[in-house]
């Protein structure tokens, strides 16, 4: 290590260490997260304990006489609240039915109207006691009070279209949680307002903990595919939105303050959207082995509480299908939740591929055309980079006899070889690399087509010619048993494009005369390619196939008015003209001479 290396590893170390000292926090902020951290753990504490106590209630509520002096003992000033029957208030408008439990006060039950589950029945996206939207706190008195154990009296506001589910302890103290359907069909606002509940809370529970908890239902036709897209997306405040890993069990304590929090399926989503932020959150993600469910996700949030007269807390559900236009029209952000692809993938997709869709679905019914005439219109767009991708590739052809003489002439040594290229590549006025750019530029649409459509929520449950769903695969012959690789099912629209990229791979082979392990691999790779997308979405394996049709189309046509003896002609013709050096043949000459060539007395003037 030299005295540079030695400088600059110390300065770095320096500034690392400066770095952390101006960043540490002051001792008001580490006492103030001691005092988090302390309500946290102690409304944490209660709730582990309330099970426990409920257990003790329900053991003495089994005589035929209740003993209301347990009852009162565990819930004190709640006991009235503690017990009653389980009662349903619905609200519902064109989108969602929505039932709202005055057992806890919560939202119980959602069906989207406008959809189905594979099978046919209706689509439920939250059902049951195995969900929990509740928060608990302790008293003054020492009572470990959870909400989902308190019974609501329901009272109809907003002209029918809310709710207004109400826990009243005494005059001017109660709990209230405000249900109502917002204008947007798929949010439904919910408020909490803590009114008078300074005199009833422990002065040192300075936190409220949301649990929030959701067995994801199954929809969509395989279990697999949808557990391995669904997974808790979230927001911090004015950043980027992030996830936790799909195909994993995953546990994550978020500290800074958060403005959303999604639980979020292959195709639909339960988003909780705060009016300002949630102040951290906990947020677990768990498979379910018996496969009852897709998964189950929780999130503990908390909620600051500042023990005054009156405090709210504002948030929306969405409950919805993860449709990318849909989504962003609510302006949080929360269109991220549709995977579109990193960098320049998720560029082609936001701007062309979801725009295009969009505009297409608006006027045509059937998605099998939608997806052929975009094939058109991306291949339109590509068309100038095939024909230069293609004339290059045809300029490479005509020089290969006397590519191949220079092989023979001086196979023996690369370098040399290499320099005689240059200089025949020079004069001819071609650029071997012509053929790679305009292919490499268009790779980002195919890799971008590759993320969007298994996530198109347009293609959900769309029938096109054998396949049902385009948003799944399409089987033509289930085979009963599975082959490792491939699966248990023959997709057809997998075989087409298989074959179509098999017989453009064999064209384009003959066009630039692709020999040994190259031609070897070229073949192998579209085999290999029938296995992976054996179980992808037809949507994108139809769009594949056409992709690869008209490819084909479009370097036959060009053939027909590109003279192979006319090209070679011109080539000639720019043999004798003054050559000209591009940046791509400068830097390879400069390359050369590094290894000791002097490419001018080669001929390289």
């Amino acid at each position: 290590m030299d005295r540079n290396s030695i400088i600059g590893l110390g300065l770095i170390f320096l500034i690392l260490i400066g770095y952390a000292y101006i960043n540490q926090p002051s001792q008001t902020e580490i006492d103030a997260a001691k005092r988090r951290q302390d309500s946290l753990t102690l409304v944490r504490t209660i709730n582990d304990s309330i099970a426990a106590t409920l257990v003790q209630t329900e053991e003495i509520a089994k005589p035929a006489i209740v003993d209301s002096n347990a009852i009162q003992n565990a819930f004190g000033s709640f006991a009235q609240f503690s017990e009653g029957t389980n009662k349903f208030t619905t609200l519902e408008n064109e989108e969602i039915k929505v039932d709202i439990s005055n057992k806890g006060g919560r939202i119980y039950k959602v069906e989207l109207k406008k959809y189905k589950r594979a099978d046919g029945s209706p689509l439920v996206i939250l059902d049951g006691d195995g969900n929990d939207f509740s928060y608990g706190f302790a008293t003054r008195d020492a009572k470990a009070i959870s909400t989902k154990d308190l019974f609501f009296v329901p009272s109809s506001t907003n002209g029918g279209r809310g709710v207004s589910m109400k826990v009243q302890v005494a005059d001017g103290q109660y709990i209230e949680h405000l249900i109502s359907l917002n204008q947007n069909n798929n949010l439904v606002d919910f408020k909490i307002n803590l009114i008078g509940m300074d005199a009833v809370i422990a002065p040192n529970n300075n936190f409220l903990d949301l649990n929030w908890k959701q067995n994801l239902l199954q929809q969509e036709k395989t279990h697999e595919a949808e557990s391995k897209t669904s997974t808790i997306y979230y927001r911090y405040s004015n950043e980027d939105p992030d996830y936790l890993a799909e195909t994993k069990e995953v546990k994550e304590d978020l500290k800074t303050p958060l403005q959303w929090i999604s639980f979020k399926q292959q195709y639909f989503n339960t988003s909780l959207i705060s009016d300002k932020t949630f102040d951290n959150a906990t947020l677990e993600t768990k498979n379910d082995e018996s496969m009852k469910f897709v998964k189950h996700l929780n999130a503990n949030i908390g909620l600051t509480y500042n023990h005054e007269k009156a405090e709210s807390y504002g948030m929306q559900f969405y409950f919805g299908p993860n449709h990318y236009k849909t989504l962003k029209a609510l302006n949080v952000e929360l269109e991220n939740v549709v995977p579109m692809g990193w960098g320049i993938f998720g560029w082609v997709n936001k701007l062309l591929t979801v725009n295009v869709f969009f505009f297409l679905g608006q006027y045509f019914v059937n998605f099998g055309l939608v997806i052929l005439l975009l094939t058109v219109i991306v291949k339109t767009l590509l068309f100038p980079m095939v024909y230069k991708s293609y004339l290059s590739s045809a300029k490479m052809r005509v020089l290969k006899p006397e590519i191949d003489e220079i092989k023979v002439k001086f196979g023996n040594d690369m370098a040399k070889m290499q320099q005689e290229n240059m200089k025949l590549y020079r004069k001819a006025g071609v650029n071997p690399m012509g053929g790679c750019l305009p292919v490499l530029l268009q790779m980002p649409i195919l890799i971008a087509m590759f993320q969007f459509f298994p996530s198109a929520f347009e293609l959900r449950q769309k029938a096109f010619l054998w396949s049902s769903d385009l948003s799944s695969y399409d089987s033509i012959l289930n085979l009963g048993f599975n082959i490792p690789f491939y699966g248990d099912h023959v997709s057809l629209f997998t075989l087409l494009m298989t074959v179509s990229t098999l017989v453009y791979t064999m064209y384009n082979n003959q066009m630039t005369g692709v020999t040994g392990q190259m031609k070897i691999i070229s073949y192998l790779m579209p085999v290999m390619f029938l296995g992976f997308f054996n179980n992808y979405a037809s949507g994108l394996t139809y769009y594949y196939f056409l992709s690869n049709l008209f490819t084909i189309g479009q370097q036959l046509l060009i053939r027909t008015f590109v003279d192979d003896k006319a090209l070679h002609a011109q080539i000639q013709e720019n043999r004798k003209k003054p050559v000209t050096k591009s940046k791509f043949q400068l830097k390879l000459e400069e390359m050369a001479k590094k290894r000791g060539f002097d490419t001018d007395k080669l001929g390289g003037k």
